[in-house]
């Protein structure tokens, strides 16, 4: 891209929303991380860093990035007030530990924490990705295979047959092919507002968005992934940010804004104004069922040692391996369920097939 830096992120709005919908992939942004980290290890300042992984990134808009961030910097613009300005890249929690960090004098070990749970968060993505693949291509086949049939082998089988003999199924299976022949367009469209519609609720419409985050920490098996992950992130961001030297008060209103989930959001407000009010974590959280009691508890004999962090790094560990077992478990749950559904709708078009098939013979 030939276009100036400073037109890219101050001017022209065009050209800033095509670099925010093309923004680096997770892999890019752990890579920076790490090698700003290793660079910052070796010696070299913010500016001297930042230049050698411009010149060494291989990803464009990495790269304009980047450039932007040494204009900034360039301008005795804070590394954390600039990296505010790509919200859509950089996270919350990392905009804030870096400028904790800054603060305190330990932007490296800060630098290194963010590259490890952002690989850490790489490797859960990549174990999701690959549970789902199965049941992905598994449902996609299978709807091709049920259209395929519904469209042009059902009625040109059926066709064969008297049309006295033809029984009821046979009948709803000939009016199903016939409403996907006229109509598959709008179906398809139909399908595609659903997921646009659902989307537009769950960011705009706060009701809905409450009753979903309620449902998923109640549903069976899944509430078992969602609260893991949550308590993965409450203890793995809590630690970062006491670390950082961030209040608990301080991090707790981060930490509400980085969770997306209304329940977990509205939980971590109410321990803010716990702690404000003179209560300790322990006594915030005791009577929650969003927290697992282990966690709990270790943060009650913890709370009041210099250990807090070493624990919490643990706990977070743990709960990080648990994530990937509760996954295993949600995924062996939905396969059997996925395939019985596909079963049932191949046995009912088979069904409506051979029974008027068995019926010409039986009077024959």
């Amino acid at each position: 891209m030939k276009v100036a830096i400073k037109e890219v992120f101050k001017s022209n709005f065009f050209e800033k929303l095509v670099i925010k919908l093309n923004k680096p992939k997770l892999k890019n942004k752990t890579n920076f991380f790490r090698l700003l980290a290793v660079s910052q290890r070796a010696g070299l300042g913010i500016m001297d860093s930042l230049s050698s992984l411009e010149k060494s990134e291989e990803n464009k808009w990495l790269r304009i990035i980047i450039k932007d961030l040494l204009r900034q910097l360039s301008q005795w613009v804070s590394l954390a007030d600039a990296m505010s300005h790509h919200t859509y890249f950089f996270s919350i929690d990392e905009i804030e530990l870096i400028r904790a960090s800054q603060v305190t004098w330990n932007l490296i070990e800060t630098l290194y924490d963010i590259a490890e749970e952002l690989e850490n968060l790489e490797k859960i993505n990549q174990k999701i990705k690959k549970a789902l693949m199965y049941p992905i291509i598994l449902i996609a086949v299978s709807v091709i295979a049920v259209v395929l049939l519904l469209m042009f082998a059902i009625p040109s089988i059926v066709a064969i047959f008297p049309e006295w003999e033809i029984p009821a199924i046979t009948v709803f299976m000939l009016n199903t092919s016939s409403f996907l022949q006229r109509n598959w367009f709008v179906l398809l469209v139909f399908v595609f507002g659903i997921v646009i519609l659902y989307k537009f609720l769950y960011s705009k419409v706060l009701p809905f968005k409450i009753f979903i985050d309620k449902l998923t920490v109640r549903m069976p098996v899944v509430s078992g992934v969602v609260k893991t992950f949550y308590m993965y992130k409450f203890s793995r961001l809590l630690s970062q940010f006491y670390y950082a030297g961030i209040s608990p008060i301080l991090a707790l209103k981060l930490i509400s804004n980085i969770f997306e989930n209304f329940e977990y959001k509205k939980k971590m407000i109410e321990i803010r104004k716990d702690l404000k009010a003179g209560f300790t974590f322990f006594e915030s959280m005791e009577w929650t069922k969003l927290f697992d009691p282990i966690l709990v508890q270790i943060i009650h004999v913890w709370e009041d040692t210099w250990t807090t962090k070493e624990v919490l790094d643990k706990i977070s560990r743990f709960y990080k391996d648990q994530l990937q077992t509760k996954i295993d478990i949600l995924m062996s749950f939905l396969e059997p369920l996925l395939m019985a559904f596909i079963a049932i709708i191949i046995g009912i078009i088979v069904a409506s097939v051979f029974i008027p098939m068995a019926n010409i013979v039986n009077a024959v």
